[in-house]
């Protein structure tokens, strides 16, 4: 059976994509860092699929901690093919005369800066073929009132998957998948609709987690002669904005 590793996929999206990803049969390794509960609730419902899973924990910030996690999950799954940095943050507003540096590093370090180390981590161990599958945003093609942060880390998202996929070819393919605003029912109030509403969407709608997943499964098993490319899952709103 082939294996993924995905970030933060103890909860909300992340979560959404291991069991889907279980659904077709796929060995998961189940990153998570604060939320344990939710991680064991997530293995729980893979069990039933009659996979392999394991759970691991690690702060994406740190390198020691992500490097332990990604050998115990290789170990126990007998490799891994697809790696999905999905960790991340969506924090709080903030003005430039408010926006401490201590808050932009941690942006940084948790949205763009882990991506960098656990894709790095992966491409010393991953076989020929193997895969890695970024998680970016709308956020970064567009600049939101209050969220630089946020933006900017989310666009550094885009050059690294160019790089990662010129430096990595021909053994590995990198590729970024960028949400618009999903609606997650276990946690709705995530959607902030004063950047996005439903009525601008083309396609009339918030998008859901199953629609992500879309997107991440086309990169996940395509051909890997796919690579360095983008793909916005928004309804259709880059269109009308």
């Amino acid at each position: 059976m082939p294996s993924i590793f995905i970030s933060g996929s103890g909860r909300r999206l992340g979560s959404i994509l291991a069991i889907e990803f279980a659904n077709k049969g796929w060995d998961i390794a189940i990153h998570y860092n604060s939320s344990e509960e939710r991680a064991n609730a997530t293995a729980k419902e893979i069990s039933s699929y009659g996979v392999k899973t394991i759970k691991v924990k690690a702060d994406v910030r740190s390198e020691s901690e992500l490097k332990i996690a990604i050998n115990e999950a290789y170990q126990s799954l007998g490799g891994i093919d697809v790696l999905v940095n999905n960790a991340g943050i969506f924090p709080a507003m903030k003005s430039l005369s408010e926006l401490e540096t201590d808050f932009w590093d941690n942006v940084m370090n948790t949205n763009l800066r882990s991506q960098f180390i656990t894709s790095k981590l992966f491409s010393s161990i991953a076989k020929p073929g193997s895969r890695i599958v970024n998680i970016a945003s709308l956020g970064a093609y567009q600049i939101w009132k209050g969220r630089m942060a946020y933006n900017v880390s989310k666009a550094g998202v885009l050059q690294l998957t160019r790089a990662l996929a010129r430096e990595l070819a021909p053994n590995i393919s990198v590729n970024v998948v960028c949400p618009g605003a999903i609606y997650m029912p276990s946690d709705p109030s995530i959607v902030d609709t004063s950047l996005i509403s439903v009525e601008k969407v083309p396609m009339k709608r918030l998008g859901s987690a199953l629609d992500v997943f879309d997107a991440v499964w086309f990169f996940a098993t395509a051909s890997t002669y796919i690579t360095g490319q983008s793909l916005i899952v928004d309804g259709g709103y880059e269109l009308t904005s």
